[in-house]
């Protein structure tokens, strides 16, 4: 395994695959995880400095909930071009660009600092070249804890786009162009305290949270890659605060996904959920987002797949993926939005990886897409 440090290579003698590899252990090297708002502030600094400098188009910097973001506006853009800079935490290790063969792993390599990489060098050379492409662009720090930054921004009117796309998808490298929708909800049983010695005192509702887990699970099986149906995934658990205490209440996070087919609305999803639960449960939700589904035969989507095709020369699916991203946010006020990025896989894990080989793709993709917009 080798270990990138920062490259002594002077930028202007390196090669671009050199280059590639010097930037994404740069990005990755950022801490932008949540609640470090200072340092994902300076992330997005420098990606200004470093990829923008010779842009002329209009900055517009501003922070939503305490998180920045940075938008890049054109004046007639025929395309928005988004994505987010904020990581999930990680081992301290994973902060390090790390290589075998192939394959780059780090947090942030795929989901997704090394997918925003190729195009940010295909930009700053078309800039540098005079050549400045019609497209506006959007980098949030808010996305892996479901932020407000783009709803924020739709409100105000200063996202008015034809299309918006991204390179945030899973593991497929194929263009994505729908998206189940997403709830989170709160599940809780609710009991009567006691001391733990004395259990008989009270009534202890972790026993009654464990059997609507059960009865969830089974009528909300986990499925595999291959289906489409809605998902109900138990994450985050709390009981009592003391180890010889009963809890008033039991609680469990509910990870929901939803086929707008199945479910039209997260109120339908819910309804669902709800006729499963026993007595003495209640679920209640604090975070929705939209499905997303755009036309396959929309003009970006086929002006992409082609481009793909010419570059990667195998063909390249349209479909769909199960995860939530901000593209979705686009759909749900009118907006064509879709996704395409380079292959890798591991996300939000410890052996987070991208291929190198695909992100030289995603160059010379991003590169002659820039330039059939301009």
């Amino acid at each position: 395994m080798t270990v990138f440090f920062e490259s002594k290579t002077p930028k202007g003698k390196a090669s671009l695959e050199e280059r590639m590899i010097q930037e994404l252990a740069k990005l990755i090297s950022f801490r932008s995880i949540v609640g470090a708002n200072d340092v994902k502030k300076l992330c997005l600094e420098y990606i200004e400095k470093t990829f923008f400098s010779s842009s002329p188009l209009e900055r517009i910097r501003g922070e939503v909930k305490d998180c920045p973001y940075l938008f890049l506006q054109h004046k007639n853009p025929k395309l928005l071009w988004f994505a987010h800079t904020d990581v999930v935490p990680g081992e301290e290790g994973q902060f390090t660009l790390q290589r075998e063969g192939d394959i780059l792993l780090g947090r942030g390599v795929k989901d997704m600092k090394g997918a925003i990489l190729p195009f940010l060098l295909a930009y700053r050379e078309a800039c540098e070249r005079g050549d400045v492409p019609p497209v506006s662009i959007l980098l949030t720090s808010d996305e892996e804890i479901v932020g407000q930054t783009i709803p924020a921004l739709l409100q105000k009117g200063l996202l008015k786009v034809p299309v918006a796309f991204t390179p945030d998808t899973g593991s497929s490298p194929h263009i994505v162009v729908e998206h189940k929708g997403a709830l989170w909800a709160s599940l809780e049983a609710k009991g009567k305290g006691a001391h733990g010695a004395m259990p008989w005192k009270g009534k202890n509702p972790i026993p009654l949270l464990a059997e609507a887990i059960q009865r969830l699970t089974k009528a909300f099986p986990e499925g595999g890659e291959g289906d489409w149906h809605m998902t109900v995934t138990p994450t985050q658990l709390q009981g009592s605060k003391a180890k010889n205490q009963i809890p008033e209440t039991a609680s469990c996070v509910l990870d929901i996904r939803f086929p707008p087919e199945v479910h039209p609305t997260a109120e339908e999803a819910l309804a669902c959920i709800r006729k499963e639960l026993p007595a003495g449960c209640t679920v209640t939700p604090f975070i929705t987002t939209p499905s997303l589904k755009t036309d396959p035969a929309h003009p970006l989507v086929q002006l992409v797949k082609s481009i793909a095709e010419e570059v990667t020369e195998e063909t390249v699916l349209i479909g769909r993926e199960h995860g939530a991203t901000e593209a979705q946010f686009f759909a749900a006020v009118g907006i064509p939005a879709f996704l395409y990025g380079p292959k890798g896989g591991g996300l939000h894990a410890p052996d987070e990886w991208v291929s190198l080989a695909s992100l030289m793709q995603q160059y010379e993709f991003s590169t002659r897409l820039l330039k059939s917009l301009s």
